[in-house]
C-alpha cells in the first residue's frame, strides 16, 4: 500500500504521478544497491525490536505451510542476490489496474473525482488473465513454541490462537473479545492478573489480523520469570470457564461502548478511514463495512463470544512465544554470532556500490501551485470558575463525541530531586480508587460509559460521548478531590513503574535522548524523566503522594480544553457544579534556568544489540525565541519536519548511502519556556559506524549552506498547508488551544501565520541556523556493542 496525505487543492494533480508509478519505474541496478544497504539496515533495526521479532518468529512457525510463514521484507540472504530484473518481473506481473485500489478520503467532489481518476488511469491496460494465487494453511491440534535469548532485564510472553482472517472473520465480533478479556483495564484478565493477583506488569491484546488467517495475541511481563508457567495455566482455566458459560451483561456492554468510541476516533481521522476502507474492500468486496457494523443484542453477542473462544482458543490450539535475559555465560557468544554477521553483510554489500547522485525533482514543475483553500481556524471560548480553574472550550457537532485533556501547572520536570517519578505516580494512583469506587472499581466504571481515560504526569485525557459529559465531570470530581492512595495499589504502581523503567533503559532509540537531555541540562529540571529514576520511584512513599496530590493537584494553574459536541450544555454552570468545590494551594512556575555551554564530547552506553543506536544533540532556542520560526523552516528542509517528507536531507543521505534505514531529527525538539534541543537519531550496523557518524556531522555542518530557492519556498509552504493539521480531531484543537493559551497568542494566531512565515528571507534562515548547527557545540551518543 503507499499513502499520500495531500493539501486539499492539490489532491487531483497526484493521479497521474501514482499512474505513471504504475507503469513506468525503471529499478535502475545502482539504485537497487544503495537501498539494498538500507533495507539490510531495516532487518537489523527489526532485530533489535524484540517482541516485533519474537511475533515474527512465533507466525513462521505456526504459519509453517503458508506464504505468512515468510516476514514482510524476507531474509538477507534473498536480499544479497535481488537484482533488478526480478523488481520488475514482480513489478509488471502484479501493478496492473485490474489488481489496484484507489481509496480517497477528505475534501472532494465525487463526480469530479471520479472524471479526475478515469483520466490519469483510463489509458492504462489491465491484463485479463491476471488471477490472484490460492494459499492454504491445514489446521491442526499442534502448539508451536519459540524462544528468544536477549539482553533483557524483564521477560515477556506471548501467547497466540490462529483465527480466522479478516476475510473470513467477523472483526467486530474480534473487537469486543479483545475488549472482554484485555484491551483496557477493566477487561478481565487485566482485572485478575494486574490488579487483583498482581503476578503481571502489563498485559495486551494485539489482533494479529491478516486477510486470510490471523492470530490473537496475548502479551504479558511477568513479575517473575518463575510465575510464567502458573499465569499461563491460569489464563487457560479462565479460557476454559468461558467456554462453559456466558461473559457477563455488564462486561459485553463495556465493550460495546469501547467499540463504539472506537469507531468514532476512526471517523475523526481521514487515514484511519481510508485504512479501514481498504481494508474491508479488499478482505471482503464491501467498501461500507466500516460504515455499516452489524451490531447485534447482548445474548446473541454472549453467545457468539463463547463460540469463538470454543473454536478457536482451545489450549491445545495455544502458541507460545518467550523473550528470556540472556544468561552470563551466553552473552560472549551472542556477541560472536553478530560480529560474524557483521563480517557476512560486509562482504556482500561492500561489492555493491551506488556511484550515481540522487537524481534532482524531475516532475516538479508539473504541479501547479495553488492557495490552501479558505480554513476558518476554530476559536476557544474561555472562562474561570470562581476557584480559578480556566475553561477553553470549542463546541463541533460533527460527531456525537468529546474530547477533554485536564492540564495541570506542574509537570514531572517539577518532581523534588530524590523524588524522580512522583508526577507520574500519583497520576497512576488517580485511577486507583476514590472514596466512592473502591480499586479498579474505578476504572471499570469509566469504561463501562465506554470513555476514555488516560493520567500522566501533569496531564489527564479523556474521550467520550456527548450524552456522557455529566458523568464524565463525575469521574474527574473523584479523581481531583476524592482519590484514596490504598497501600496495596501503591506497590503494585511502583511495580508496574520500575518494570517500565526497565523496559525503557532496554529501548536505546529511547534512551538516547534522555541520556543526551542529561548532558544538556545537567542540574536544570529538563533533564528529568517522565519515568523518573529507579531510586526515585524506590524512595516514595505514601506520605510523598498524599503531600503531591495536595499540593500540585490544584485548580490553580490548571486549564481545562473541552472541544465537541457540546450542544445543550451550559459549560461554566455544569463544571463550577462539579469542581467548584475543588481548591489548593498556589503552584509555582517552573524557573527556566541558564544551560552550561555545550562542547563537543562522545558517550557510550553499552548493550547487546544487533545495531548501534547514535544521538547527536545540541541546544536550540525556546519557543519564543526570534530564531523558532527561521529553525522551523529549516528543520522542515533538514529533517522532513511535521510532514516526515522523503525530500529532506537526512533522507537524501539515507537514499544515496544505504546507511541506514531510518533516520530522524528535529531542529526544535521540546522547545519551550527553556530551550528545546537540536537532535539527529539512526540505528546503524557497527561496521558502518564511523562511516555513518561522519556523514551525518557532515550533513548538519552543511546542509544550510547550499539551499535553494524551491526547497526554502516549498519547505514555508509545507508549513502552512500543515497548519490545518492542528484542528485535524477534536483532541488535536484541545491541544492546540492549550498551545496557544501557554503562549498568549492571539486568536488569529493561525490565520496570520503564513504572513509572519513568509516575511523570513532564506538569507535570515541561513544566519540563524548557522549559530546552531555546529558539531562543536554537540554531544555525540552511541548505544550497542561499544
Amino acid at each position: 500500500g503507499y499513502l499520500f496525505d495531500l493539501p486539499s487543492q492539490h489532491w487531483s494533480q497526484i493521479l497521474p504521478f501514482i499512474a505513471d508509478c504504475m507503469t513506468n519505474c525503471v529499478f535502475n541496478e545502482e539504485h537497487l544497491n544503495s537501498e539494498l544497504k538500507a533495507v539490510i539496515q531495516e532487518l537489523k533495526m527489526f532485530n533489535d525490536d524484540f517482541v516485533s521479532t519474537l511475533i515474527k518468529s512465533l507466525v513462521s512457525a505456526v504459519f509453517a505451510d503458508h506464504p505468512y510463514h515468510n516476514p514482510v521484507i524476507g531474509y538477507k540472504q534473498d536480499l544479497w542476490s535481488l537484482r533488478s530484473d526480478d523488481l520488475k518481473r514482480f513489478y509488471k506481473h502484479h501493478y496492473i489496474p485490474n489488481n489496484a485500489t484507489l481509496v480517497i478520503v477528505g475534501d472532494i467532489d465525487t463526480d469530479d473525482t471520479l472524471k479526475q481518476i478515469e483520466k490519469a488511469f483510463g489509458a492504462i491496460v489491465p491484463d485479463p488473465s491476471y488471477t490472484k494465487d490460492l494459499f492454504y494453511h491445514s489446521s491442526d491440534l499442534v502448539s508451536q513454541a519459540v524462544t528468544l535469548y536477549r539482553d533483557v532485564a524483564l521477560p515477556s510472553v506471548l501467547l497466540g490462537w490462529v483465527i480466522p482472517g479478516v476475510s473470513k472473520g467477523d472483526g467486530y465480533l474480534l473487537d469486543i473479545v479483545a475488549w472482554v478479556l484485555g484491551t483496557g483495564k477493566g477487561s478481565r484478565f487485566h482485572k485478575k492478573f494486574v490488579d487483583e493477583l498482581q503476578l503481571v506488569t502489563s498485559l495486551e491484546i494485539i489482533p494479529y489480523d491478516l486477510f486470510e488467517w490471523g492470530i490473537f495475541f496475548i502479551y504479558f511481563q511477568p513479575k517473575r520469570i518463575e510465575d510464567t508457567d502458573r499465569i499461563i495455566a491460569l489464563i487457560q482455566e479462565e479460557l476454559l470457564l468461558l467456554t462453559k458459560e456466558h461473559v457477563s451483561v455488564k462486561e459485553i456492554e463495556r465493550a460495546v461502548k469501547q467499540a463504539e468510541i472506537g469507531l468514532l476516533s476512526i471517523y475523526e481521522d481521514n487515514q484511519k478511514q481510508a485504512y479501514e476502507i481498504g481494508k474491508s474492500y479488499l478482505s471482503t468486496h464491501n467498501e461500507d463495512g466500516l460504515y455499516n457494523i452489524i451490531k447485534r443484542p447482548v445474548d446473541l453477542l454472549a453467545e457468539q463470544i463463547q463460540e469463538f473462544i470454543s473454536s478457536h482458543m482451545r489450549n491445545s490450539l495455544m502458541h507460545k512465544g518467550m523473550i528470556l535475559p540472556l544468561i552470563e555465560e551466553d552473552k560472549s557468544y551472542w556477541v560472536t554470532l553478530q560480529e560474524l554477521s557483521d563480517e557476512e553483510d560486509n562482504a556482500i554489500l561492500s561489492q555493491k556500490v551506488r556511484g550515481t547522485s540522487v537524481k534532482k525533482e524531475s516532475a516538479v514543475g508539473l504541479i501547479t501551485i495553488k492557495p490552501p483553500k479558505p480554513f476558518v481556524f476554530p476559536r476557544a471560548e474561555t472562562v474561570f470558575l470562581d476557584n480559578g480553574l480556566k475553561l477553553l472550550f470549542y463546541s463541533y457537532d460533527q460527531l456525537p463525541k468529546i474530547d477533554m485533556i485536564i492540564d495541570f501547572q506542574a509537570k514531572h520536570t517539577s518532581d523534588p530531586d530524590g523524588k524522580e517519578g512522583i508526577a507520574s505516580f500519583v497520576a497512576a494512583m488517580l485511577l486507583e480508587g476514590t472514596r466512592t469506587y473502591m480499586g479498579h472499581e474505578f476504572l471499570a466504571a469509566v469504561e463501562s460509559y465506554g470513555m476514555f481515560l488516560d493520567s500522566a504526569a501533569g496531564q489527564i485525557n479523556m474521550s467520550f460521548l456527548s450524552v456522557d459529559l455529566p458523568k464524565a465531570l463525575e469521574f474527574v470530581n473523584e479523581m481531583l478531590m476524592q482519590a484514596t492512595f490504598p497501600l496495596e495499589s501503591i506497590e503494585k504502581i511502583r511495580g508496574q513503574m520500575l518494570a517500565e523503567l526497565q523496559d525503557f533503559w532496554d529501548s536505546p532509540m529511547q534512551f538516547s535522548v534522555q541520556l543526551a537531555r542529561e548532558e544538556i541540562y545537567k542540574h536544570l529540571p529538563q533533564r528529568k524523566s517522565r519515568l523518573g529514576t529507579k531510586e526515585g520511584v524506590e524512595s516514595i512513599t505514601r506520605d510523598d503522594l498524599i503531600a503531591y496530590y495536595k499540593d500540585f493537584i490544584t485548580p490553580q494553574g490548571t486549564r481545562i480544553s473541552l472541544v465537541g459536541n457540546l450542544e445543550g450544555y451550559v459549560i461554566k454552570d455544569l463544571f463550577e457544579a462539579s469542581l467548584g468545590y475543588w481548591h489548593g494551594p498556589e503552584v509555582p512556575a517552573l524557573p527556566v534556568g541558564t544551560i552550561d555551554p555545550l562542547f563537543y564530547h562522545e558517550k557510550n552506553y553499552p548493550l547487546l544489540r544487533d545495531q548501534t543506536t547514535l544521538c547527536f544533540a545540541g541546544v536550540s532556542v525556546d519557543r519564543m525565541n526570534k530564531d523558532y520560526d527561521a529553525l522551523l523552516i529549516f528543520d522542515q528542509i533538514f529533517s522532513g519536519g511535521f510532514l516526515g517528507t522523503m525530500s529532506s536531507r537526512l533522507f537524501a543521505l539515507r537514499e544515496q548511502s544505504g546507511l541506514f534505514y531510518s533516520i530522524s531529527g528535529s531542529l526544535i525538539a521540546g522547545a519551550s519556556e527553556q530551550k528545546g534541543t537540536i537532535t539527529v537519531k539512526t540505528i546503524v550496523s557497527n561496521d558502518r559506524l564511523k562511516e555513518a557518524e561522519s556523514a551525518i556531522a557532515g550533513v548538519i555542518n552543511t546542509a544550510i549552506d547550499n539551499v535553494s530557492d524551491d526547497e526554502f519556498v516549498s519547505a514555508k509552504r509545507a508549513i502552512v498547508n500543515s497548519l490545518v493539521d492542528n484542528f485535524a480531531t477534536n483532541y488535536q484543537i484541545a491541544l492546540t488551544f492549550l498551545f496557544m493559551d501557554k503562549y498568549q497568542f492571539p486568536p488569529d494566531y493561525y490565520d496570520i501565520r503564513p504572513r509572519v512565515l513568509d516575511s523570513i528571507t532564506k538569507e535570515a534562515m541561513q544566519d540563524a541556523v548557522k549559530r546552531y548547527m555546529d558539531t562543536e557545540h554537540f554531544i555525540l551518543i552511541r548505544v550497542g556493542r561499544v
